[in-house]
């Protein structure tokens, strides 16, 4: 989306004042829009641990999840959200080695993503999110455990929306956006004066501090000091924003980290192991 933006933007310079149009899909990657750009994805690399596959059934199809039993016995179970590329197949060894010092988690593909069937839409995402997390409530539940929602980038959103209508007890949110449109004129940047971004209804309505208004768990948001993707600025007015809706927020900078590196931090698990501790 961001190499689209930046095309537009120097016609922009050569017209005057534009209009710029953002449909709902150039926020997503499926496996369609892969094959037609010509995106490769490697495979993950082997996660040495025991890996549960899932199948997680709903109105439209069912959902290819998996669960990660974390190091520890009787911690948190964690629901992933991840970001617009992620997918099980390409992507499980990552986020298990990020989650597992944590908790036990729970991974899925989105709709149109990996092994899940459907279309990579909002309200598709949504209703996928609903449904993991209803089983994520139940199992966590069942086992006695507490529940944390954590979003990476576009999970960001997702797993917020969720995080309420399952009573987590957490929410993290990794180097993520407030809304879509604070992302948009982020890649904008210094043309904004010049230009007018049109979002797609769909994207309008993605909110995070709007989703977690009044939410009483604890919320922590990671910050990436080198992220080029959605730059830290979004993290700071991600945090400011929670705060005025009345939210506890605990905003960790890693001033070395980029958007995906941040778990390689050589301070993360200590700090974050602090943020979490009931």
């Amino acid at each position: 989306m961001k190499k689209q933006i930046v095309a537009i933007l120097g016609a922009a310079g050569l017209t005057g004042c534009l209009s710029v149009q953002v449909p709902e899909d150039n926020f997503f990657y499926p496996e369609t829009r892969l094959e037609a750009e010509r995106i490769t994805l490697e495979d993950s690399a082997p996660w040495p641990g025991a890996v549960e596959r899932l199948t997680i059934p709903t109105d439209g199809g069912p959902v290819a999840a998996a669960f990660i039993p974390g190091q520890t016995e009787g911690g948190p179970l964690i629901l992933y959200c991840g970001g617009n590329l992620f997918r099980m197949r390409s992507h499980l060894a990552y986020a298990a080695e990020k989650l597992a010092p944590f908790g036990g988690a729970i991974l899925f593909d989105y709709p149109g993503y990996g092994d899940t069937p459907g279309e990579a839409d909002m309200a598709s995402f949504r209703r996928v999110g609903t449904a993991v997390a209803d089983y994520a409530r139940s199992r966590a539940d069942a086992e006695g455990r507490r529940l944390i929602t954590w979003g990476h980038s576009l999970g960001g959103p997702v797993c917020a929306e969720i995080a309420a209508h399952s009573r987590a007890d957490a929410v993290v949110l990794e180097t993520t956006t407030p809304t879509a449109r604070a992302a948009v004129n982020q890649m904008v940047g210094l043309w904004r004066p010049l230009v007018r971004v049109q979002l797609a209804e769909p994207l309008e309505t993605i909110d995070v501090p709007g989703a977690l208004s009044g939410y009483g768990g604890r919320v922590v948001v990671l910050e990436a000091g080198r992220d080029d993707t959605l730059p830290a600025a979004l993290s700071r007015t991600l945090a400011r924003d929670l705060e005025r809706n009345g939210v506890a927020v605990q905003r960790l900078v890693f001033p070395q980290a980029g958007h995906l590196d941040i778990a390689e931090q050589p301070d993360f698990r200590e700090r974050l192991t602090t943020a979490l501790s009931f």
